[in-house]
């Protein structure tokens, strides 16, 4: 059963790195168990003796699927500086609080939903790993996001027609 999922995720993480200009796949740390995620999108890193957040375009998460996976969340580590309140840098171990998980969540799915809390449209700051992230955005939130681009492109609208 395990085996299953795994294959169906990692057909799907292809999928989405094949359909989105922001997301790449780099299956050749492990898949499917391991995956190094780029993402191309407008997020925050804050310099140090920086007066305050600059944007930058590049962040790279990696993302194992241990053995208890999907009962429970997939690790992920994030590789690449930034400021967020649920996001941690390298140098604190990089932990991602992700909030609520369920096995029903596909990891393409929880990958374009980290890509929005890169982008700063999906934050917390009352569950904040990085408390001082949390307090910065609390008093600049008119500023998000930093990058109003879809990860994925829209659905197309199914229109129905009236029969009479």
């Amino acid at each position: 059963m395990r085996q299953v999922r795994l294959k169906a995720d990692m057909d799907k993480v292809s999928a989405l790195a094949a359909s989105s200009p922001l997301v790449d796949v780099d299956k050749s740390v492990g898949a499917p168990e391991r995956y190094l995620i780029t993402y191309y999108c407008k997020g925050l890193l804050w310099v140090p003796g920086a007066a305050g957040p600059s944007v930058t375009a590049r962040h790279v998460m990696e993302v194992y699927l241990h053995m208890q996976y999907p009962r429970t969340p997939p690790q992920l580590t994030w590789r690449t500086e930034i400021f967020h309140p649920n996001i941690l840098p390298p140098a604190f171990n990089g932990g991602v609080c992700i909030g609520k998980w369920t096995p029903a969540e596909s990891l393409d799915q929880l990958i374009v939903r980290i890509a929005e809390m890169v982008q700063m449209k999906n934050y917390s700051i009352s569950d904040a790993l990085n408390r001082e992230a949390a307090a910065w955005v609390a008093r600049n939130q008119g500023l998000f996001p930093v990058d109003p681009r879809p990860i994925v492109a829209p659905e197309p609208e199914v229109s129905f027609t009236e029969r009479r």
